[in-house]
């Protein structure tokens, strides 16, 4: 088929490659002349794994080719594609709302083709509103214009993004016409030969369904954070309750560790997302409100932890180990650490934090905060702890999970582990001098 992909991020860099490597001819368009050029050149603009290879192969096979937004190439696949899809962005607005200005450039980019265009079939795969696609065909049927509009959202774990395409768990088709139902299951069917996964619904529940499944992931989040903390005043151990949960088949084993909160371009957005759309509409989301609420308290635990240490963070050397969200990734969106950087700088203490690979991003995200001389990216992990008052692990990278505490021991000026992760454990971390602190762990245990 003849693929059309509006916006070369996240999603539309794994949707067009995706869709390349099934032998489709997919063009993939941005606004951005260096993004579109670095492409070209076979570089991705982002880390996720396995994804450069699939765009260099669908690049050396020719079913993938890119184009700026405006040339006379766009011009002409754009006219001559069958299935359009739009993967812009959607950034959150002050009052919670996705911001939409980018899915309606494309829409009247679209309308600028002429013909009725009764033959193509509009996409959306950026997270939007319930009802959006309404309001996209009204923006059509006022410009004379008759596409059929469907809803296609992304369930694409980032770091895992490339798998979650070719291997998809469902493929959401949002439309209750036929033919595009026909098609882009026709489209989709490569990718489930074993078994067809292609889930049919209404337009406005596959808009809604996206909102649903990452405010319930990030509900289990927030939840076990609220007991972790219960944990800590009461004395029990969330490790302990962990376990008694995820034994209950009920309930299952993902996402129900503690941490730092959650953070990305999705749950922080779509959490807010879904509590302005029930609030549009007379209802209050009570649940969905509190998740919201106990993830930006739980952005303090680090914090607290190490003002109970060491009481004034005044000079004092802070070690972050990780900065992106999660492992495998680079995107330090609503990442933690940036909030736990914010507030340490706040207090007068210096930083010196380490990543495997957002330190780039993080020059561009932390350049106002880089030239106080008191924020430090340093690119080796254990150079970062040289003289630190505490070491505090913000990213479960695999490369911090069995640390050389002999040598840290040595290296830093107090031995202080707060572990935002819960990847060590005061059973150990002891038994080397340090003082742990873990979330919903006691501080005091026997030496084993």
């Amino acid at each position: 088929m003849e693929i059309f992909v509006f916006g070369a991020g996240y999603v539309g860099l794994v949707q067009a490659a995706g869709l390349a490597s099934t032998g489709n001819h997919v063009y993939l368009a941005d606004i951005s002349e260096k993004r579109i050029k670095d492409l070209r050149d076979g570089n991705c603009p982002i880390h996720e794994p396995g994804l450069p290879e699939l765009l260099n192969r669908g690049i050396s096979t020719k079913f993938l080719n890119f184009c700026v937004v405006g040339s006379t190439e766009y011009k002409k696949h754009l006219k001559d594609a069958e299935i359009l899809f739009i993967a812009v962005q959607t950034p959150e607005s002050a009052d919670g709302s996705p911001n939409l200005e980018y899915v309606y450039s494309v829409v009247d980019a679209i309308c600028s083709l002429e013909g009725n265009l009764k033959d193509k079939i509009v996409v959306t795969k950026s997270t939007v509103p319930v009802g959006t696609g309404d309001l996209i065909e009204e923006r059509f049927k006022k410009n004379g214009k008759y596409p059929v509009v469907t809803s296609n959202p992304e369930f694409l774990k980032q770091g895992n993004a490339v798998q979650d395409f070719l291997k998809a768990e469902r493929m959401i088709v949002g439309t209750n016409d036929a033919r595009a139902r026909k098609i882009l299951g026709f489209l989709y069917q490569p990718l489930m030969l074993k078994q067809n996964r292609v889930i049919n619904m209404s337009r406005r529940s596959a808009e809604l369904v996206k909102y649903a499944c990452n405010s319930f992931l990030a509900t289990k989040i927030s939840f076990i954070n609220e007991i972790a903390e219960l944990c800590e005043i009461v004395g029990a151990d969330i490790r302990d309750i962990r376990q008694g949960m995820v034994s209950d088949s009920r309930i299952g084993d993902q996402f129900l560790f503690p941490g730092l909160g959650y953070g990305g371009s999705c749950f922080p957005k779509d959490t807010v997302g879904l509590i302005f759309q029930g609030n549009r509409t007379g209802l209050k989301l009570p649940i969905v409100e509190a998740v919201d609420q106990i993830n930006k308290r739980q952005r303090h635990w680090a914090f607290d932890k190490l003002k109970q240490s060491l009481g004034s963070l005044k000079d004092k050397t802070i070690t972050l180990w990780g900065l992106s969200f999660k492992p495998n990734t680079d995107d330090l969106r609503e990442a933690p650490s940036i909030y736990l950087i914010n507030q340490l700088l706040s207090e007068g203490a210096i930083v010196q934090a380490t990543d495997p690979i957002a330190t780039e991003n993080a020059k561009e995200k932390l350049k106002d905060a880089l030239k106080t001389n008191r924020l430090k990216l340093i690119d080796e992990t254990y150079a970062a702890a040289e003289g630190a008052d505490a070491l505090v692990l913000t990213t479960e990278w695999h490369e911090y999970r069995s640390p050389n505490f002999v040598q840290l021991s040595k290296m830093m000026k107090q031995r202080i582990i707060v572990d935002g992760r819960n990847i060590y454990s005061p059973e150990i971390t002891n038994e080397y001098g340090f003082q742990y602190f873990g979330v919903g762990i006691p501080t005091e245990v026997e030496s084993i």
